[in-house]
């Protein structure tokens, strides 16, 4: 399954959850990874990830949590390998799940000394100073029964909205016609390699070698140029909107760079290619 990821528009609504509950959610795969719209680890899972068995541990954490929640459809609340508080909420397409909205990092109500003692029987394998460690366990923060249920139903009306504004949204198509759509949906968009591999959940190396294949040996930055000179092109023929109006509508704020670019790819200045087209069109006197 194909999921493509809308970064900034998941990074803003979290970001408004944060405002109101002071608690990062984050956008998980299927399988359970995390796609880092932002790195929000507290200390204690930082010195744990820290570690290659820890890493790994919280990998398979992850990926079991996953898979319950897949086939419970509705929230899963846990306790990770670590002793942690942890919830998924599903985000659902055509009634099937395809990526969990998360929240965690945290400790219930019950008394911190107990918590503790049910970690520290997890950690058996740790090689590190567990007094250190548990200092970092002990500034976690502690989220009452009644704050996670809010939380979570919060997260299931944002799941709702996710879905109908398609910031996650699955598509049954290779990564070659993903990256098509995607461009074609957002070529007039401030696009980075950073961006267009976090929406689509693709290594920047493999988005690099597809954006060559579909451009015929190009790189992604000319394969974007294309999409938005196209338009202006199409835009310059049919409309008497300003060329520097234009330029905007099809990403480039900078009118003197987009001329540029227009010229590289097609030869000839934006104004005297609308110039050339309306000569055409008129015909001979």
């Amino acid at each position: 399954m194909n999921v493509i990821y809308d970064s900034k528009q998941l990074f803003d609504l979290l970001s408004y959850v944060y405002e109101l509950t002071g608690i990062w959610a984050n956008v998980h795969q299927l399988s359970g990874e995390d796609i880092r719209i932002r790195d929000a680890h507290c200390e204690f899972c930082t010195a744990i990830n820290a570690l290659p068995e820890g890493h790994e541990r919280c990998v398979q954490c992850d990926a079991q949590a996953a898979k319950v929640c897949q086939d419970l459809k509705a929230p899963y609340h846990y306790r990770c390998h670590a002793g942690i508080c942890e919830t998924l909420i599903p985000i659902f397409d055509s009634g099937e799940v395809i990526a969990y909205l998360g929240f965690g990092q945290l400790l219930d109500e019950s008394p911190l000394e107990k918590q503790w003692a049910n970690t520290r029987q997890k950690l058996t394998w740790y090689p590190g100073d567990l007094q250190e460690l548990e200092q970092k366990f002990l500034k976690i923060r502690q989220y009452s029964v009644k704050k996670t249920t809010a939380l979570t139903e919060t997260l299931r009306a944002v799941s709702t909205y996710v879905q109908i504004r398609k910031a996650v949204s699955s598509i049954g198509y290779t990564d070659l016609q993903s990256l098509e759509i995607y461009l074609t949906q957002h070529f007039t968009e401030q696009l980075t390699l950073k961006k267009i591999s976090a929406d689509l959940h693709m290594g920047t190396t493999k988005l690099c070698s597809l954006a060559k294949e579909l451009s015929e040996g190009h790189t992604l930055t000319w394969l974007i140029a294309s999409y938005r000179i196209t338009a202006a092109s199409r835009l310059l023929r049919t409309s008497e909107t300003p060329i520097s109006d234009i330029a905007s509508m099809v990403g480039y704020e900078d009118y003197n760079y987009f001329t540029k670019v227009f010229r590289k790819m097609t030869g000839m200045t934006p104004r005297a290619y609308r110039s050339r087209m309306n000569h055409t069109e008129a015909g001979p006197a």
